[in-house]
């Protein structure tokens, strides 16, 4: 069973370096990299050269961007995060509901939205502004967190509230109900303030890959919601009996 693992410094900021350029395709600045990092220029400086050197980063007039190396890695992986729902089948549901459609996967502590259509501005904003969000944050998070082995969540879940025992067992309690209903409906969470949602996992082979949300302004979905939970089921229902290459 899966553990949860010591970060490690420089590992962290090397992973905080590619996620700041992979949001921004002019690239960014030693000096924007630092900000952005909050590290001193000097230290972030060694770790950019190491990584230009082996291709994860490339350097064009002192701008720095993503480089080749982890798209040769992706391909030749040959591996997809999920199988079972394509960029396709966001639209689909985006035209259906009117909504915006997105598919999270999980990543550590946090979730990544790896795919979405009919996004608004407060969305694009945080894929731009954060790549990462921590599990509670989002229905998408939660649900990726409630269909956790179970040690795991438990550690998840105390390393977020570690001296907040009460919070650390109403979030408990909220990810048992979802795994029972097999979803989740209603506000977002306090990282996108104001909307409202529904969101179901994705199984592939008997594991939980994925996450995906319905969402739109609380005064648009909320009334909404039931409907929502059924059209989403029945999508994700159907996906599932799709071939996982």
């Amino acid at each position: 069973m899966a553990e949860l693992r010591p970060h490690h410094r420089a590992v962290d900021r090397i992973a905080e370096i590619l996620e700041a350029v992979v949001t921004e395709p002019s690239g960014l600045t030693l000096t924007q990299l630092a900000l952005r990092l909050e590290a001193p220029v000097s230290s972030v400086q060694k770790l950019v050269n190491g990584l230009v050197a082996v291709g994860y980063l490339e350097e064009d007039d002192k701008r720095f961007r993503l480089g080749a190396a982890p798209y040769l890695l992706a391909m030749r992986s040959g591996q997809r995060l999920v199988s079972t729902v394509g960029h396709s089948d966001l639209v689909d549901l985006h035209t259906r509901s009117g909504l915006s459609a997105v598919l999270a996967v999980r990543t550590g502590d946090t979730s990544v939205y790896a795919d979405w259509a009919g996004t608004d501005d407060p969305f694009n904003y945080l894929t731009v502004q954060q790549l990462r969000t921590p599990l509670p944050e989002t229905a998408v998070g939660r649900i990726l967190l409630a269909f956790t082995p179970d040690r795991e969540r438990h550690s998840l879940v105390s390393a977020r509230y570690p001296s907040d025992p009460s919070a650390a067992l109403a979030l408990l309690t909220e990810l048992s109900s979802i795994r029972e209903a097999g979803y989740t409906m209603g506000d977002s969470g306090p990282m996108l303030r104001g909307i409202a949602s529904v969101a179901a996992p994705v199984w592939e082979q008997g594991l939980v890959v994925g996450a995906v949300a319905l969402a739109g302004p609380h005064d648009k979905a909320v009334d909404r919601l039931p409907e929502l939970v059924n059209l989403l089921l029945d999508a994700l229902h159907k996906f599932s009996r799709r071939r996982v290459n």
